[in-house]
């Protein structure tokens, strides 16, 4: 199943992070992702080990051609990030990892932030990345060494649905605590992630698994942090367009975050809590249309795929019970905790965020 070939990296010291990209057809993105890891204002030793879910478009055989000082696993098929991240701890050796998707580029000084905030926070479990999505100014033209200005912090709303707000950020700046996690690019510590009895939820392939874990470790008495200087670019899209993509996309993100309630929440948590998201999906789904007209149509169109998604999670919850189970002996908040943080997030999507559009509103 596994083949893993070695590189090497040219630092002084003890190895303290092993920054991990899972990649699946990524010939296109991840040299310029890989360049901008290998490039880093990082004093620590530090590998970096690519592992390929049986990319088909010859990845691993470019990876391999071109960057000598990269760690090669190769897998023989698309597990999905969840697996492929179990399948490759074996092989790191750091005592933290760093993990990038195959389509961010680096800020310099991305590492480094990163492992700044986990150093002075030992009970965090997950230190993310400050992202910069292509619809916002600062992603052209993705400046590698520039002083940051603004954190695009992204959390859940009251609605139980993710979301940014700017922060604006200077040296000083601390750490932000967030509920949620958003793992695109962050910094994980496996001591405080094995506490929780499994990392990410294998089940749920892609989508919402980095929410889950975010949740169970503040529920379980952990930290994530956002480090507000550790930058990176994410070539990906937030705005919800009518695509066989978008629509599987929105499928198993529902389906998803329901189940990361079921496994989390207390009955009487989960009952308060479901309506909400519902109501949560259908604003999301046409939040970032420009006109009254667009969202409305958005929203009630997006009525059959909720509906659909919802019978789905309902489905599935009987093969989640162990894992319920599990979740719920680490826990240790008190009943209503889930309820009342997100009460406490008295923050609404920041309108500035969305004011342009990457796409042209068809409605």
């Amino acid at each position: 199943m596994v083949n893993s070939e070695m590189g090497t990296i040219n630092r002084s010291g003890e190895l303290l992070v092993s920054v991990l990209v899972v990649t699946h057809n990524g010939r296109r993105r991840v040299g310029d992702c890989l360049a901008t890891l290998l490039d880093q204002d990082f004093t620590h030793l530090y590998e970096v080990v690519v592992i390929d879910n049986g990319s088909s478009d010859g990845t691993p055989e470019y990876i391999e051609q071109t960057f000598a000082g990269v760690r090669l696993i190769r897998l023989d098929r698309n597990y999905g990030p969840n697996t492929a991240l179990r399948l490759a701890r074996p092989h790191l050796r750091g005592k933290y990892i760093a993990y990038a998707n195959q389509d961010i580029i680096a800020h310099r000084h991305w590492l480094a932030g990163l492992l700044e905030v986990a150093l002075a926070h030992p009970r965090a479990g997950i230190v993310e990345s400050n992202m910069i999505l292509p619809q916002w100014p600062e992603y052209q033209p993705q400046r590698r060494d520039a002083p940051v200005q603004r954190a695009y912090v992204c959390d859940l709303t009251p609605l139980s649905i993710q979301d940014f707000r700017i922060v604006s950020v200077n040296a000083t700046t601390p750490p932000i605590p967030v509920l949620s996690a958003y793992c695109a690019a962050c910094l994980i510590n496996p001591q405080v992630l094995d506490a929780l009895g499994y990392w990410s939820d294998e089940g749920f392939f892609a989508y919402f698994d980095d929410i889950d874990l975010g949740l169970r470790l503040n529920a379980s008495g952990y930290e994530v942090f956002l480090a507000p200087r550790s930058l990176v670019y994410h070539d990906t899209i937030w705005l919800f367009q009518w695509s066989w993509r978008s629509i599987r996309r929105a499928y198993l993100s529902t389906r998803n975050m329901i189940l990361v309630f079921y496994k989390l929440c207390y009955p009487s948590e989960f009952i308060q809590l479901l309506p909400r998201l519902m109501l949560g999906k259908l604003i999301r789904a046409g939040q970032h249309r420009r006109t009254a007209l667009g969202k409305l149509v958005y929203a009630l169109t997006a009525i059959p795929l909720l509906t659909v998604s919802v019978m789905a999670a309902f489905l599935k919850m009987p093969a989640y019970r162990e894992r319920r189970k599990l979740t719920m002996s680490r826990r240790i908040a008190p009943p209503g905790w889930v309820v009342d943080s997100l009460k406490r997030l008295d923050w609404k999507a920041d309108g500035a965020v969305w004011s342009e559009p990457a796409a042209t509103d068809p409605v």
